[in-house]
């Protein structure tokens, strides 16, 4: 089969495969589909893989950058579209490597993302949070969610995918799955253990080694949009206008630091496979001490003495 003759369907096919075989999770082949998909709609139907040119990815970047509207009427975000960009590219470079397209790939630049600081929740923010909960079955799932995200660092979906088996309470230590279907060892503090504790005694002691920790009212495997509903709500509860699940990882790793931890053992602990990405906490512990310390004002001494 000549280059010139296979469609972008069947190069997708091929590169699916391929992904199959490097036995990628499930997650990653849904983001796959879902990002290339769309892709493959604005290019338009019946295209040959000489269809993926350098002017097409580029053109594809700016109309995500700068004409793509969500579902909310909203823009995306820049780290949005570097992680759609980071798929199409992904499918280029296996073109290339199968020597389908020639090899432009030092022209696939990546996306600019804008970056702004991330202002982690200080203590008394987390002391909010913690007691913003009532004593329901879904109010105690709730708060067991936020203590293990502040204590843990646990990902939404780490959340949602964690199993009766893989929580040692006696032993102070959970077995979670992360990206990439990577298992990692997760040690729990004391209000972690008693909370898990709680909620498993009371509403799932009955519930088999393979069954979720965390179920919805009608006693099924909770979903991303159910955590993310949460969140909504406890943002106008506690008036933390920036609340998010993902802050609360990011208010875990920055007090493990200030508070001593070393990067490699955050590393573990956050499930990250490159240290590279951890190490941006270094800059939010440092921002948060440097809130803690009291300013001296070069201009107050030299004006008010």
């Amino acid at each position: 089969m000549k280059p010139k003759n296979v469609t972008i369907y069947e190069a997708y096919k091929m590169f699916i495969n391929e992904q199959l075989f490097r036995n990628n999770s499930k997650r990653t082949l849904i983001w796959y589909n879902e990002n290339l998909s769309a892709f493959f709609n604005w290019l338009g139907e019946n295209k040959n893989v000489d269809s993926l040119t350098v002017e097409n990815y580029k053109s594809y970047c700016t109309f995500l950058q700068h004409d793509y509207v969500k579902r909310n009427g909203q823009p995306l975000k820049s780290s949005s579209v570097n992680s759609r960009v980071r798929a199409i590219k992904a499918f280029y470079n296996y073109c290339i490597e199968e020597d389908l397209l020639p090899d432009f790939s030092k022209k696939l630049k990546a996306t600019k993302i804008r970056k702004t600081e991330k202002l982690p929740l200080d203590d008394d923010e987390i002391h909010t949070l913690v007691s913003a909960f009532g004593d329901s079955a879904l109010e105690e799932r709730n708060r067991c969610w936020v203590i293990l995200m502040c204590d843990s660092g646990l990902r939404r979906g780490e959340i949602i995918n964690l199993q009766i088996g893989n929580v040692h309470l006696a032993r102070g230590f959970m077995i979670v799955t992360g990206k990439g279907d990577k298992q990692r060892f997760v040690p729990l503090g004391e209000l972690s253990k008693i909370s898990l504790a709680t909620y498993i005694r009371k509403y799932r002691n009955e519930a088999k080694e393979s069954e979720p920790v965390f179920v919805n009212r009608f006693g099924e495997k909770c979903t991303i949009n159910t955590v993310k509903q949460v969140f909504q709500k406890l943002k106008k509860q506690t008036g933390i206008l920036r609340l998010h699940a993902h802050l609360l990882r990011h208010t875990f790793a920055t007090n493990y630091l200030v508070d001593g931890g070393d990067l490699e053992t955050l590393r573990l602990l956050m499930g990250h496979s490159d240290l590279q990405v951890t190490m941006m906490y270094l800059h939010l512990a440092e921002n948060k001490k440097l809130l803690q310390r009291k300013h001296q004002s070069h201009l107050d001494m030299i004006i008010n003495s």
